[in-house]
């Protein structure tokens, strides 16, 4: 199991505002102090045109870490490929992995804010379609000299991408697919290592069931069916106040950005937009935020171990605590 984290997408919570330039500089300092704590990545989500300045450019952002640190992966989660050129991602991800010695990691996603697609000028209700014509895209420019590529939305011929990328055959690509069970069928029908989003263990085991399941139909390898999860912990020496902190956590971020953006996606691909918080899609997702002992959150690293997960996420102000008091349970084996 490797441990991945992050400051997230640079958003401020209402009870603890940042300026702009503190945040960023932050992120270096953050970084390498991941990376002496022993986590294997470091990521950051993409947002555009939000008020508390979310990063809009992970890519950009991550740069400035890859001579700042020596080892820590640099993970885009989620960076939102509908809203760009595949060919422009691919150079700039070229461009990063070859600045940070082979360290990127891509975590990739279909995008939900229509204000994003709106303000870009993407569309929106071809962003599924799309997604899947990127990635091909994406990993054909960044593991072939030469390609071409003859799709629905995207055509290219006879294309070089430079400069190369270290990694080979191509820097790692992941599907951040959300809760959804179509979601999860997308991912494994086009082959494609899938990130899950935040949910109850439960949801998460079934969303990676219908994985594996659509992939073994279309014949995919299953060495390629790779599993990462977004999870996030609140931790404290009982579970009162652990629950405690993860209200605060619902009350000065979540409820804002789960409640009105919306995240919250049902079967029919339907968004929900400020949702009651009796909304079972909202509950299940409160459910999800893990709050507990170490010694509990340990026990809950290892059920995702057990489902064949190889990376997670770890969303939490607690870093420290995680990396101290949980951490070292899967480093001693």
């Amino acid at each position: 199991m490797e441990f991945w984290s992050g400051i997230g997408g640079l958003a401020k919570l209402r009870a603890a505002p940042l300026s702009l330039a503190l945040d960023y500089a932050e992120l270096v300092d953050r970084a390498c102090e991941l990376e002496a704590m022993g986590f294997e990545g470091f990521g950051g989500a993409e947002h555009h045109f939000t008020y508390d300045g979310f990063c809009p450019s992970p890519l950009v952002a991550l740069a400035s870490l890859a001579l700042a640190t020596q080892r820590i992966k640099l993970v885009t989660g989620a960076l939102v490929l509908t809203l760009h050129d595949p060919l422009r991602i691919a150079e700039d991800a070229a461009t990063l992995d070859r600045l940070s010695g082979g360290r990127l990691v891509l975590g990739l996603g279909m995008g939900y804010r229509p204000l994003e697609f709106d303000g870009l000028a993407a569309e929106k209700r071809t962003r599924g379609a799309r997604l899947g014509e990127m990635m091909q895209v994406l990993r054909a420019a960044l593991s072939e000299e030469r390609f071409s590529f003859h799709g629905k939305h995207y055509r290219y011929d006879d294309v070089a991408v430079r400069p190369r990328p270290v990694q080979r055959p191509h820097p790692p690509l992941w599907l951040c697919g959300g809760t959804t069970l179509a979601a999860a069928r997308r991912a494994g029908n086009g082959g494609w290592p899938y990130w899950l989003a935040t949910s109850t263990f439960e949801h998460a085991e079934a969303c990676v069931q219908a994985y594996r399941e659509a992939g073994r139909e279309e014949g995919v390898p299953p060495d390629s069916l790779r599993v990462a999860v977004f999870k996030d912990f609140c931790l404290a020496p009982t579970v009162e106040k652990a629950e405690r902190v993860r209200g605060r956590m619902l009350e000065w971020f979540y409820d804002e950005h789960i409640l009105g953006f919306g995240y919250l996606v049902d079967e029919s691909g339907k968004h929900l937009y400020n949702p009651p918080r009796s909304h079972p899609l909202y509950q299940r997702f409160v459910e999800g935020i893990f709050a507990g002992t170490p010694e509990m959150a340990i026990a809950e690293v290892q059920r995702y171990e057990r489902l064949g997960v190889e990376a997670m996420f770890v969303a939490t102000a607690q870093r420290d605590i995680f990396a101290r008091e949980v951490m070292p349970a899967f480093r001693r084996r």
